[in-house]
Order: structure tokens, then C-alpha cells, then sequence
């Protein structure tokens, strides 16, 4: 009996970890004014776009693009880039932390562009609202507000 109240407790421990770390980890779909204006502007001035699908997952937003051709030419990267850029201001993305009721500043903005083919990779841009890690440091210093933009390959 006692044998069969440990197990009982390791299992128990086992599920409330595993409900933890999901928790953790909720993926919300964000649809604000901002975002459908932003994919409407995209769909109507580069054509060639098939999807756009915005995604939180605290702490961080996720802009995926699916073209319908194979590989997306450098302008029309650039110009996705662009609009992507001139969306990213506080103010939208505060929105957006409201709509998904998160409480801070959203860390991260990654933008994937993805082809029509699956073995072509996907494009990666990824912009912070911290110049460093340290998401504790809310000074005016290490605040970058989404300007900088680094391409990861």
C-alpha cells in the first residue's frame, strides 16, 4: 500500500510539471487593427504573398509569410521587410501584448518568410525591444524599441 501512494505521488508530481511547462508555453493567434491592416497592405502591394499568420508566444511576437512562388526575389524581401519595419512601432505592438493579455513588453519580433517549396529554407529577420538580455533592465539604455533588424541564416 504504501508502495502504491508513492507511485501515486511521482505520477501526480509528473502531471503538474507537464501542465506547468505547457502552460508556459500557449501559442495565441493575434488579430488586431494593426495586424490586419499590415497583411492587407502586404497582400495588395507584393501579390505574390499566399498567407500571413501573426503569432504570440510570450514572450514573443511571430510574423510567418508564405509566398506562392519557390524563392522570393530580394525586392520583394526588401519590401516586406519594410512594411514589416514601419509596422513594428511601441504602439502596435503594445496592442497586440494587450489583445493576447500580456503584461510586458513583447521581447522579440521574428519575421519568417517562407517559399512555396519546402526544401528552400525559410528567410529569418528578428528585431528586440531590449538592446541586451537583460529583460530586467527597463532603463531608456538598453531599450531599442524594434529598429534594429538582424537576418539570421
Amino acid at each position: 500500500m504504501f508502495k502504491l501512494m508513492n507511485i501515486c505521488r511521482v505520477g501526480i508530481m509528473i502531471i503538474v510539471i507537464v501542465l506547468i511547462n505547457s502552460g508556459c508555453s500557449v501559442t495565441h493567434s493575434v488579430n488586431t487593427s494593426s495586424t490586419v491592416s499590415l497583411s492587407n497592405e502586404l497582400k495588395i502591394e507584393i501579390p505574390a504573398i499566399k498567407n500571413i499568420k501573426f503569432t504570440f508566444t510570450r514572450p514573443n511576437l511571430t510574423i510567418n509569410i508564405m509566398m506562392k512562388e519557390d524563392s522570393p526575389t530580394e525586392e520583394k524581401v526588401h519590401d516586406i521587410l519594410a512594411k514589416v519595419k514601419q509596422f513594428s512601432t511601441i504602439e502596435n505592438i503594445n496592442e497586440i501584448a494587450k489583445s493576447v493579455k500580456w503584461k510586458s513588453e513583447i521581447y522579440d519580433i521574428n519575421l519568417n518568410i517562407y517559399s512555396q517549396s519546402e526544401k528552400i529554407a525559410p528567410i529569418k529577420y528578428s528585431a528586440s525591444y531590449f538592446k541586451t538580455f537583460d529583460a530586467s533592465n527597463t532603463s531608456e539604455e538598453n531599450s531599442d524599441g524594434y529598429q534594429t533588424w538582424s537576418k539570421y541564416e
